[in-house]
C-alpha cells in the first residue's frame, strides 16, 4: 500500500470515527433533554393533582361529610371520592392537553380501569417494599410508544379512606349500587393499594433525535467524502507526484542516466530539500564519472 492509500486510509477511519461519536453525542443529548422536559412535565402535573388532592381533603370533604351525616348510604363519587375528583379533573385537561396520562393504578380497584398492569404492579410492590420511598420514574413502552413515567405511592393514612374501602357491609349503599361489593374493599391503615401515575410521551422527541443524528452522520460523510477527495488530490500534486518523479530521478542517477538534467528546487519545504539533496548527488555522480554537459551551464 502506498504512502497516498495509507494515508487516505487513517485519515478515513478516524473521520468515520469522529463522524461517528458526534452523530451519537448529538442522539445521547438530544435524549437527555428530552427526558429532562418530560420529567418537567410530569412534575408540573403532579403539583397540580397534588394541589387538588389537597384541597379536597382539606376542605371539600369535610363540608361534605358535614352535609351527608343525615344519611350515611347516600354516595355521590364526583363530591365524595377523592379518585374520582382527581381522574374526571384529569380527563377534562386531556382534553387539550395531549401527550400525556394519568392513572391512579390499583391494585383492586373499585373502577376497573384502575386496574394496575403488570408494570404498574411492580412498581405498586415497589413502594410497599421500600415505605421510605416517595417517587420512582422510568421509561416504559405502551402500545408501541414509549413514556416517561414518575410514579407516586398510594397508602390507606386516613381512616375515612375506609368509610368506603373498609368493610363492604359498612360502604354507602349507593357505592355498592354503582360499583359492587367484589373489589375494592377490605383495605387496611397504612397499606399501599396503589400508585398515582403520570406518563409523558417522548417517542416523537426520541425520533426527533435519532433523526438529527442522522442528519449530523450524513453530513459528517460528506464533509469527509469531500475531504478525502481534497486530500487525495493535494497529495497526488503535492506530495506523491514529486516523490515519485524524485524516486525515478535517483534511479536513473544510479546507473548513470540524465545526469545533465538539473532537479533543483527552490521550495522550502521537506520535497524542495529532498530534490535538491539528489540534484547535488546528482552533479557528485557526474564529476564522479567526469562528464560534461556541453550543452548546459556546468552547476
Amino acid at each position: 500500500m502506498g504512502i497516498r492509500a495509507k494515508f487516505i486510509t487513517i485519515i478515513s477511519v478516524l473521520s468515520l470515527l469522529a463522524t461517528i461519536a458526534i452523530g451519537y453525542t448529538s442522539y445521547m443529548l438530544s435524549r437527555q433533554n428530552a427526558l429532562a422536559d418530560a420529567k418537567s412535565k410530569g412534575d408540573m402535573l403532579f403539583n397540580y393533582i397534588g394541589a387538588s388532592e389537597k384541597f379536597f381533603s382539606k376542605y371539600q370533604y369535610p363540608l361534605i361529610k358535614e352535609e351527608m351525616m343525615t344519611d350515611k348510604d347516600k354516595f355521590i363519587p364526583e363530591l365524595m371520592s377523592r379518585f374520582v375528583v382527581t381522574r374526571m379533573e384529569y380527563d377534562i385537561f386531556a382534553e387539550t392537553q395531549k401527550g400525556y396520562k394519568f392513572k391512579q393504578a390499583t391494585i383492586d380497584p373499585l373502577w376497573p380501569d384502575n386496574k394496575a398492569d403488570a408494570d404498574e404492579l411492580k412498581i405498586i410492590q415497589y413502594f410497599a417494599s421500600n415505605p421510605s420511598s416517595k417517587e420512582q420514574e422510568g421509561i416504559v413502552t405502551k402500545g408501541g410508544e414509549q413514556f416517561f413515567y414518575a410514579a407516586k405511592p398510594v397508602k390507606i393514612d386516613k381512616e375515612f379512606c375506609l368509610n368506603c374501602h373498609g368493610d363492604p357491609a359498612n360502604a354507602p349503599k349507593d357505592q355498592l349500587d354503582i360499583y359492587g361489593a367484589d373489589h375494592g374493599y377490605n383495605w387496611q391503615l397504612d397499606d399501599t393499594v396503589g400508585a398515582s401515575m403520570i406518563y409523558v410521551a417522548i417517542s416523537p422527541a426520541l425520533d426527533l433525535a435519532k433523526k438529527s443524528a442522522l442528519k449530523i452522520f450524513i453530513l459528517g460523510i460528506g464533509c469527509l467524502l469531500v475531504t478525502i477527495v481534497c486530500i487525495w488530490v493535494f497529495f497526488d500534486k503535492a506530495v506523491v507526484g514529486p516523490i515519485v518523479r524524485l524516486s525515478e530521478t535517483a534511479k536513473d542517477i544510479s546507473i548513470g542516466k540524465n545526469l545533465c538534467d538539473s532537479v533543483h528546487s527552490d521550495a522550502k519545504d521537506e520535497i524542495g530539500i529532498l530534490a535538491n539533496s539528489i540534484d547535488r548527488m546528482r552533479i557528485s555522480v557526474n564529476k564522479l564519472l567526469k562528464r560534461s554537459c556541453p550543452d548546459r551551464k556546468q552547476e
